[in-house]
């Protein structure tokens, strides 16, 4: 395969082939290194991790000059019939000659990830938005800001910094299930697995048939799909105890615990919430690779793949890396790096509230905890019931919510009526469901919803036909009214 370098705006359709332009300081790379040029790899990264250029050139008769470090390159990649896609800006950071034959091999990465970012800063933040400590971290390193509006108004208790910034954004993306990312002079901070610009507009979803592929690895693992709850642990210092936050379904007991002791509860939930979003995504993993390249695809992008097996072609699939390769000798392709879009995981978008502060001065006299049977919910107690504490998370079975009861009843002082420590899991009570799906290979996806949706319960998958929603959300609805059947009792027995 021959490759060009585009010079005019002028596409080919005749026989499309791969174009490409390089700059440096504004003007193209001299004739001798077009000619020369034996591949092209670029590699898109999502967040803080840096973007990557790798060019190899032949210099078999010793002719081309070897570039100096800290020199920005533009590069452009392309099909002679449908122009050019700009691929970003990088500056060179290593320089490599080799031989025989004699090769030139340039490094260089995004040029954005400004090396201030990686000094130490010593200083706390108090009572501040998410945004206002961003705003901070874009103005010491004159960059502009733009955070999706889901995250920008998070409250931070407190915020000890003792690190990089660039360490600072990756703890605090990683906090929020998010993105930081430096990117044409802008500091970007959005939600991961969300498919958005950060401005909130939908990115497209890319359609891919078997015939486009050239191959690909899919993995399935039950690591992540087992655990459905997180435990994070936080210091009170005002009670001077360690003490623990769960996020997502504990109702089967499979609960995933983080070791790091965080500073407050509202980050130990930030923490838990991301792990376990990460686990749902990460537990079934693609790789593709196309045939024939597609640089207009970046990472983010969501993904749908036909003609391959029914489990592949069921996932909407989330664009993590991509590699894009223009090589002399192998062609132009693209292989990309894929997760889960939507994790289906059970009660994943329930907030778990602290109440011991509004309940300080109650005195408990024993322990209910509830399970499901079929659309009701049915009470385990312990200990005298003249004034029980409700535990109101529901459980999948009897034997979970035995062990909840026993552990919970445990930690009950008999003579205070206090418990010694632990953290009520109280759950959001759901009015309906909400799931989205597709009709045939269309990309656009449709929500149907069922019950009261004043405050519904997403089910986090997009389903394949209306026919595959509606069977979904009929699945779900015995498990809501048991919720609502165990608020219910627990009204009553106040």
């Amino acid at each position: 395969m021959n490759i060009v370098s585009a010079i005019t705006d002028k596409l080919d359709d005749s026989y499309p082939h791969a174009i490409f332009k390089l700059k440096t300081s504004g003007r193209d790379i001299r004739q001798e290194a077009v000619e020369r040029l034996k591949s092209i790899v670029i590699t898109d990264n999502r967040g803080l991790e840096a973007d990557s250029l790798e060019l190899q050139f032949s210099d078999h008769d010793g002719i081309l000059y070897l570039p100096r470090k800290g020199v920005v390159i533009d590069v452009w990649l392309g099909w002679s019939n449908e122009g050019l896609v700009y691929k970003g800006q990088y500056t060179v950071k290593e320089v490599e000659h080799s031989g025989a034959p004699d090769v030139l091999t340039i490094r260089a990465t995004s040029a954005d990830l400004k090396s201030g970012l990686k000094q130490k800063k010593e200083r706390s933040f108090n009572n501040v938005t998410l945004a206002e400590v961003l705003q901070i971290i874009a103005f010491e390193h004159e960059l502009d800001l733009n955070v999706h509006e889901s995250l920008g108004q998070h409250k931070i208790i407190n915020l000890v910094q003792n690190e990089s910034n660039a360490n600072l954004l990756t703890r605090l993306a990683d906090e929020h299930d998010a993105i930081a990312s430096v990117k044409n002079g802008s500091l970007l901070f959005m939600p991961k697995g969300a498919a958005q610009t950060v401005s909130g507009q939908s990115l497209p979803t890319f359609l891919i048939t078997r015939k486009q592929g050239d191959n690909h690895s899919y993995r399935d693992t039950d690591g992540g799909e087992e655990i459905t709850a997180v435990r994070a642990w936080y210091y009170d210092a005002e009670k001077a105890k360690k003490l623990e936050v769960v996020y997502g379904d504990a109702s089967n007991q499979n609960i995933k615990e983080l070791r790091h002791i965080h500073q407050d509860k509202q980050s130990a939930t930030l923490a838990a919430k991301a792990k376990l979003a990460e686990l749902k995504r990460t537990a079934v993993t693609f790789n593709y690779s196309l045939a024939l390249a597609k640089p207009e695809l970046i990472p983010e992008m969501t993904f749908l793949f036909d003609g391959l097996k029914e489990q592949i072609d069921d996932i909407y699939w989330l664009g993590t890396r991509l590699v894009h390769t223009l090589d002399a000798d192998n062609g132009f392709t693209t292989a990309i790096e894929l997760e889960v879009f939507f994790p289906d995981a059970d009660d994943v978008a329930e907030l778990f509230e602290d109440q011991f502060e509004t309940e300080k001065d109650k005195k408990w006299t024993g322990v209910v905890v509830y399970y499901q049977s079929g659309d009701k919910a049915v009470a385990l107690t312990k200990g005298d019931q003249s004034n029980p504490k409700h535990f109101t998370y529901l459980y999948v079975s009897k034997e979970a919510a035995q062990a909840r009861l026993d552990r919970e009843f445990a930690l009950l002082d008999q003579e205070t009526g206090k418990f010694s420590a632990h953290n009520e899991l109280e759950i959001k009570p759901y009015t309906g469901l909400k799931t989205q799906y597709t009709v045939g290979k269309e990309k656009n996806r449709h929500w149907l919803t069922k019950g009261d949706q004043s405050n519904p319960k997403i089910l986090n998958h997009v389903y394949k036909s209306k026919l595959a929603a509606e069977k979904a959300l009929s699945r779900e609805m015995p498990r809501l009214n048991a919720k609502k059947d165990m608020i219910q009792q627990v009204k009553n027995a106040d």
